[in-house]
Protein backbone atom coordinates (compact mmCIF):
# COMPACT_ATOMS: atom_id res chain seq x y z
CA UNK A 1 0.00 0.00 0.00
CA UNK A 2 1.29 3.34 -1.09
CA UNK A 3 1.43 5.89 2.04
CA UNK A 4 -0.70 8.74 0.58
CA UNK A 5 -2.89 5.88 0.13
CA UNK A 6 -2.84 4.83 4.26
CA UNK A 7 -2.45 8.56 5.05
CA UNK A 8 -6.10 8.77 3.50
CA UNK A 9 -7.11 5.65 4.84
CA UNK A 10 -5.80 7.18 8.36
CA UNK A 11 -8.19 10.78 8.26
CA UNK A 12 -11.43 11.37 8.59
CA UNK A 13 -11.39 11.11 4.58
CA UNK A 14 -11.57 7.43 4.57
CA UNK A 15 -15.81 7.39 4.30
CA UNK A 16 -15.84 10.19 2.23
CA UNK A 17 -15.91 10.86 -1.55
CA UNK A 18 -13.11 12.88 -2.28
CA UNK A 19 -12.66 16.28 -3.79
CA UNK A 20 -9.47 18.19 -4.93
CA UNK A 21 -9.53 20.26 -2.09
CA UNK A 22 -10.13 17.87 0.54
CA UNK A 23 -7.18 16.33 -0.90
CA UNK A 24 -5.37 19.72 -0.98
CA UNK A 25 -5.95 19.93 3.41
CA UNK A 26 -4.10 16.42 3.58
CA UNK A 27 -1.39 16.63 1.40
CA UNK A 28 0.74 19.78 2.19
CA UNK A 29 3.00 20.95 -0.16
CA UNK A 30 2.76 22.57 -4.08
CA UNK A 31 0.02 21.29 -6.55
CA UNK A 32 2.36 19.34 -8.33
CA UNK A 33 3.51 17.39 -5.38
CA UNK A 34 0.02 16.33 -4.75
CA UNK A 35 -1.44 15.71 -8.26
CA UNK A 36 1.96 13.70 -8.26
CA UNK A 37 0.68 11.78 -5.19
CA UNK A 38 -2.62 11.38 -6.50
CA UNK A 39 -1.68 10.41 -10.18
CA UNK A 40 0.29 7.54 -8.25
CA UNK A 41 -2.17 6.51 -5.87
CA UNK A 42 -4.46 6.14 -9.37
CA UNK A 43 -2.06 3.88 -11.37
CA UNK A 44 -2.16 1.49 -8.83
CA UNK A 45 -5.72 1.73 -7.83
CA UNK A 46 -5.71 2.20 -5.02
CA UNK A 47 -7.72 5.28 -5.86
CA UNK A 48 -9.94 5.61 -8.42
CA UNK A 49 -11.48 8.50 -9.88
CA UNK A 50 -15.29 9.47 -10.71
CA UNK A 51 -14.62 11.94 -12.79
CA UNK A 52 -12.04 15.19 -12.79
CA UNK A 53 -11.34 16.36 -9.48
CA UNK A 54 -13.43 13.74 -7.80
CA UNK A 55 -12.47 10.64 -6.15
CA UNK A 56 -13.18 7.37 -3.54
CA UNK A 57 -10.42 4.72 -2.13
CA UNK A 58 -10.94 1.48 -4.22
CA UNK A 59 -13.64 -1.18 -2.98
CA UNK A 60 -10.66 -3.23 -0.83
CA UNK A 61 -9.82 -0.22 1.56
CA UNK A 62 -13.78 0.42 2.20
CA UNK A 63 -15.73 -0.93 4.97
CA UNK A 64 -18.91 0.28 3.38
CA UNK A 65 -19.19 0.24 0.02
CA UNK A 66 -20.89 3.19 -1.73
CA UNK A 67 -24.01 2.15 -4.18
CA UNK A 68 -24.15 3.54 -7.37
CA UNK A 69 -26.98 5.90 -6.82
CA UNK A 70 -24.96 8.06 -4.02
CA UNK A 71 -22.36 7.88 -6.26
CA UNK A 72 -24.62 9.17 -9.22
CA UNK A 73 -25.94 11.79 -7.03
CA UNK A 74 -22.19 12.96 -6.21
CA UNK A 75 -20.16 12.52 -9.69
CA UNK A 76 -22.94 15.46 -10.99
CA UNK A 77 -24.76 17.42 -8.31
CA UNK A 78 -28.12 18.86 -8.69
CA UNK A 79 -29.27 15.32 -9.77
CA UNK A 80 -31.39 12.62 -8.83
CA UNK A 81 -31.49 8.64 -9.96
CA UNK A 82 -34.29 8.15 -12.52
CA UNK A 83 -36.23 6.03 -15.22
CA UNK A 84 -34.59 2.42 -15.00
CA UNK A 85 -32.27 3.21 -12.65
CA UNK A 86 -35.38 3.89 -10.16
CA UNK A 87 -37.38 1.88 -11.26
CA UNK A 88 -34.74 -0.92 -11.12
CA UNK A 89 -33.91 0.01 -7.56
CA UNK A 90 -38.02 0.09 -6.70
CA UNK A 91 -37.89 -3.37 -7.99
CA UNK A 92 -40.87 -2.45 -10.43
CA UNK A 93 -39.01 -3.85 -13.53
CA UNK A 94 -37.20 -7.30 -13.74
CA UNK A 95 -34.13 -6.38 -16.07
CA UNK A 96 -30.80 -5.61 -14.82
CA UNK A 97 -29.69 -1.59 -16.05
CA UNK A 98 -26.43 -1.82 -17.42
CA UNK A 99 -25.69 2.06 -16.62
CA UNK A 100 -26.65 4.39 -14.19
CA UNK A 101 -29.77 7.12 -15.38
CA UNK A 102 -30.04 10.63 -13.67
CA UNK A 103 -32.01 13.61 -14.32
CA UNK A 104 -29.73 16.77 -13.73
CA UNK A 105 -31.21 20.28 -13.26
CA UNK A 106 -28.53 22.56 -15.38
CA UNK A 107 -26.39 21.96 -17.86
CA UNK A 108 -26.37 19.65 -20.93
CA UNK A 109 -27.02 15.94 -21.18
CA UNK A 110 -24.13 14.14 -19.94
CA UNK A 111 -22.25 10.75 -19.40
CA UNK A 112 -18.90 9.76 -17.30
CA UNK A 113 -17.60 6.40 -17.63
CA UNK A 114 -16.07 5.35 -14.20
CA UNK A 115 -14.28 1.98 -12.86
CA UNK A 116 -17.87 1.44 -11.36
CA UNK A 117 -19.81 1.83 -14.55
CA UNK A 118 -21.57 4.07 -16.64
CA UNK A 119 -23.36 7.29 -15.18
CA UNK A 120 -25.86 9.09 -18.11
CA UNK A 121 -27.54 12.53 -17.04
CA UNK A 122 -30.11 13.89 -19.01
CA UNK A 123 -31.56 17.53 -19.16
CA UNK A 124 -35.03 18.18 -17.91
CA UNK A 125 -38.13 20.03 -19.33
CA UNK A 126 -39.36 21.15 -15.88
CA UNK A 127 -39.46 24.68 -14.28
CA UNK A 128 -36.38 24.81 -11.88
CA UNK A 129 -39.24 24.83 -9.19
CA UNK A 130 -40.56 21.81 -10.41
CA UNK A 131 -37.40 19.94 -10.45
CA UNK A 132 -37.62 18.04 -7.65
CA UNK A 133 -41.36 16.55 -7.78
CA UNK A 134 -41.88 13.26 -7.17
CA UNK A 135 -38.21 12.80 -5.60
CA UNK A 136 -38.02 11.32 -2.33
CA UNK A 137 -34.53 10.70 -0.04
CA UNK A 138 -33.91 7.35 1.09
CA UNK A 139 -30.62 5.62 3.07
CA UNK A 140 -29.05 3.30 1.12
CA UNK A 141 -25.76 2.13 2.93
CA UNK A 142 -26.16 4.53 5.46
CA UNK A 143 -26.03 7.16 2.88
CA UNK A 144 -28.98 9.61 1.62
CA UNK A 145 -29.61 9.10 -2.10
CA UNK A 146 -31.41 11.31 -4.25
CA UNK A 147 -34.78 9.13 -5.95
CA UNK A 148 -37.26 9.52 -8.19
CA UNK A 149 -40.33 7.85 -7.02
CA UNK A 150 -41.50 4.82 -9.16
CA UNK A 151 -44.57 7.41 -11.19
CA UNK A 152 -41.73 10.09 -11.68
CA UNK A 153 -39.18 7.73 -12.83
CA UNK A 154 -42.27 6.43 -15.51
CA UNK A 155 -42.79 10.17 -16.65
CA UNK A 156 -38.80 10.44 -17.12
CA UNK A 157 -38.57 6.97 -19.24
CA UNK A 158 -41.88 8.26 -21.11
CA UNK A 159 -40.09 11.70 -21.43
CA UNK A 160 -36.67 10.31 -22.65
CA UNK A 161 -37.73 7.12 -24.53
CA UNK A 162 -40.37 9.55 -26.73
CA UNK A 163 -43.08 6.86 -25.85
CA UNK A 164 -46.40 8.20 -27.57
CA UNK A 165 -49.75 7.28 -25.82
CA UNK A 166 -48.18 4.92 -23.11
CA UNK A 167 -50.42 2.70 -21.12
CA UNK A 168 -51.10 0.07 -18.94
CA UNK A 169 -50.12 -2.24 -21.83
CA UNK A 170 -47.15 -0.70 -22.63
CA UNK A 171 -46.15 -0.86 -18.75
CA UNK A 172 -47.34 -4.74 -18.41
CA UNK A 173 -45.84 -5.16 -21.80
CA UNK A 174 -42.89 -3.82 -22.63
CA UNK A 175 -42.07 -2.79 -18.95
CA UNK A 176 -43.24 -5.87 -17.20
CA UNK A 177 -44.39 -4.00 -14.17
CA UNK A 178 -46.72 -5.96 -12.51
CA UNK A 179 -50.53 -4.65 -11.53
CA UNK A 180 -49.09 -5.09 -7.55
CA UNK A 181 -46.86 -2.25 -8.47
CA UNK A 182 -49.58 0.12 -10.23
CA UNK A 183 -51.92 -0.64 -7.77
CA UNK A 184 -49.69 1.22 -5.60
CA UNK A 185 -50.26 4.64 -8.02
CA UNK A 186 -52.46 7.24 -6.19
CA UNK A 187 -54.90 10.01 -7.61
CA UNK A 188 -52.75 12.51 -6.26
CA UNK A 189 -49.51 11.96 -6.90
CA UNK A 190 -50.53 11.56 -10.69
CA UNK A 191 -52.58 14.60 -10.73
CA UNK A 192 -49.27 16.97 -8.56
CA UNK A 193 -47.25 15.29 -12.01
CA UNK A 194 -49.56 16.98 -14.49
CA UNK A 195 -49.40 20.15 -13.12
CA UNK A 196 -46.18 20.44 -13.21
CA UNK A 197 -44.58 18.13 -16.46
CA UNK A 198 -44.64 19.98 -19.56
CA UNK A 199 -44.37 17.48 -22.00
CA UNK A 200 -47.29 16.47 -24.12
CA UNK A 201 -46.78 12.60 -24.42
CA UNK A 202 -46.07 12.40 -20.31
CA UNK A 203 -49.39 14.06 -20.04
CA UNK A 204 -51.22 11.81 -22.27
CA UNK A 205 -49.40 8.61 -20.17
CA UNK A 206 -50.52 10.46 -16.87
CA UNK A 207 -54.18 11.22 -18.15
CA UNK A 208 -54.07 7.54 -19.29
CA UNK A 209 -54.02 6.38 -15.84
CA UNK A 210 -56.81 8.52 -14.51
CA UNK A 211 -58.77 8.24 -17.59
CA UNK A 212 -58.50 4.52 -18.21
CA UNK A 213 -57.49 3.42 -14.93
CA UNK A 214 -60.36 4.81 -12.86
CA UNK A 215 -57.91 6.78 -10.41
Amino acid sequence: MLNSTERILNSALNTHLMRDIDLSHLFQGSPARRYGLINKALKKKELLQLRRGLYVLAPQYLSQPFSLYYLANHISSHSFVTAESALQFHQWIPERVAQTTSMVAFGRNRHFDTPFGQFIYRTTPLEPGDFWTGVTRTEINHNLVLMATPLRALCDYVYWHKIKNADKEFLKTGLRIEDEHLNQLTRSNIEELIKVYPVKRVNVFLSNLLKKWGF
